[in-house]
């Protein structure tokens, strides 16, 4: 009976510290996960800098014809930038981290007021746009399927699942190498395969917010916590990261159950 009791105890005692090893690994390696290669809270709330809260120090610049730079407001996860849907972005200059070869993720809250892009309102809305030739990875809003998510990725696809308008989505698209799969409010919304193998540092575009190299397919509405990663998440990951803001660091990265600082203080 005593010996049950220890082996209950000392289970209980590692299902405790085992998470904390995992947060001392995390801050003993610098942080957030390096697959996380870039992250844009949008938490400033003044100025003309968007910094990057990876650990690569990708920060955006705010741009745009003063006075027309995007609005600091109120965000999902405190706070965020509002765009015109004319002539105002966020432009994250080129480093090779930004390539990605394998896989990626590209993650973003947003609230549009319309799916359409810029003012001649093309069919096309910038979120997140990396290069277009060679296809990098783009994320839009499109007019397709009455509002959909379209993802320009070594081939193009539209999202099985709408969006909503003035209303804040999660949204989520992923190119593995070979197939897109998208998510919006943290449900799987299609899969598509055939897509052709990811270009690396063959593209050495800017990443744009609100925008893309195109022209004219600039977004109009609010867009917070951008995260780009050059791998795949899994469905509990992508829940994890809808839940949570910059004031909630993961620390168990690379597919494992995710756990904050705050609930690490709650044990």
């Amino acid at each position: 009976m005593k010996k049950i009791r220890f082996i209950t105890v000392v289970l209980a005692v590692l299902f405790v510290i085992a998470p904390l090893l995992h947060f001392v690994q995390a801050k003993s390696t610098g942080g957030p996960e390096p697959s996380l290669i870039l992250y844009l809270p949008f938490d400033e709330g003044e100025g003309d800098i968007a910094g990057d809260a990876s650990k690569y120090g990708n920060h955006g610049k705010l741009e745009g014809m003063k006075p027309n730079l995007p609005e600091w407001v109120d965000g999902k996860f405190g706070k965020a930038l509002e765009f015109n849907g004319q002539n105002n972005w966020v432009e994250v200059p080129h480093k090779d981290i930004l390539s990605v070869e394998k896989a990626v993720t590209v993650m973003a809250w947003i609230k549009a007021k319309r799916y359409t892009g810029g003012s001649t309102k093309a069919q096309w809305a910038g979120v997140v746009s990396k290069g277009n030739s060679p296809r990098s990875y783009s994320l839009y809003t499109t007019t397709d399927g009455d509002g959909t998510l379209h993802f320009s990725s070594m081939g193009g696809s539209n999202s099985a699942l709408n969006i909503e308008l003035n209303k804040w989505q999660h949204v989520v698209a992923q190119h593995t190498g070979k197939s897109h799969i998208y998510y919006i409010n943290g449900e799987l919304a299609g899969e598509f395969d055939g897509k052709d193998a990811l270009p690396g540092l063959k593209d050495k575009e800017s990443v744009m917010i609100a925008r893309s190299h195109e022209g004219s397919r600039e977004f109009e509405g609010v867009i917070d916590e951008v995260k780009i990663w050059n791998r795949i998440l899994s469905e509990k990951e992508v829940n994890h990261h809808m839940t949570v803001g910059k004031g909630q660091v993961s620390v168990e990265p690379e597919g494992k159950l995710a756990t904050t600082w705050s609930q690490l203080k709650r044990l």
